[in-house]
């Protein structure tokens, strides 16, 4: 259990508005690299991204002014670096949680930070952390969602609120506030909870858990079921009768 105050944290008080960026972790990077220092919650919001980075070194791209682009400063020193992962679960967990107060549909985290209605990916998460002996100085923290984008070319496994909800006259910044809200009360349940309990949070919205399905393992494809994310991020997946344990790029999901 943790007992830090942050009651005087707010994150989004400090909100930069800017119209055009390639990447809103690139630029919050750059600002936290000036002499002055940056608050912690401290949020980038772009009306347009164009080279927004994704899990797995790929690219997220966005309409512009269509979808919420936007990176968060936190400074989650309490947090040993072999379960910062904790922080990852806890922003996913903020995001399904507001979501699902925008549809009735399904909402799942796609391990490990990949947000899903159904088969269709609506929202990515990047968490960037910066290090400093055993402690995490600094999390930058990446969030993509479709909000208003309805066309998405050839692009079949991909989804938005627009499309969910059938209007697609979002108001982007009333948005990122409500969102900004909702990861503001999970951090702070990452101070008074222990980690394990923001872990079970993050299972029971795992998308494939307890299902038998397709993955790629060394180009190979096999057979399995998900079973749970462990404290350090390694997902748990059921093959052959065995429980194996898998690192970021060492599986992937077959998702037709």
């Amino acid at each position: 259990m943790q007992n830090n105050n942050i009651s005087g944290l707010i994150i989004g008080q400090n909100t930069i508005y800017l119209d055009k960026v390639a990447s809103t972790n690139d630029y919050l990077r750059e600002l936290m690299s000036k002499f002055t220092p940056l608050a912690e919650g401290t949020a980038i919001l772009a009306e347009e991204q164009f080279q927004g980075k994704g899990q797995r070194g790929s690219v997220w791209v966005s309409e512009p002014g269509k979808n919420l682009t936007t990176s968060i400063l936190l400074k989650p020193y309490f947090l040993p670096i072999a379960q910062q992962f904790a922080l990852s679960a806890t922003i996913a967990i903020a995001v399904v949680k507001w979501l699902k107060c925008k549809t009735e549909q399904d909402i799942a985290v796609k391990w490990p930070n990949d947000i899903y209605v159904g088969n269709k990916k609506i929202a990515g998460i990047l968490i960037e952390n910066k290090l400093k002996g055993n402690k995490i100085e600094a999390s930058i923290v990446g969030i993509g969602i479709n909000i208003n984008q309805v066309n998405f070319d050839t692009a079949t496994t991909i989804t938005s609120l627009a499309v969910l909800t059938n209007r697609a006259d979002y108001v982007i910044r009333d948005l990122a506030t409500e969102l900004f809200e909702s990861i503001q009360k999970e951090y702070n349940n990452l101070f008074t909870q222990s980690w394990q309990s923001i872990l079970n949070r993050y299972n029971e919205s795992l998308f494939w858990r307890d299902q038998k399905r397709q993955f790629l393992i060394a180009g190979e494809k096999k057979t399995g079921i998900i079973k749970a994310v462990e404290i350090d991020g390694r997902l748990q997946v059921l093959i052959d009768g065995k429980l194996q344990q898998f690192e970021i790029k060492e599986i992937s999901h077959l998702i037709s």
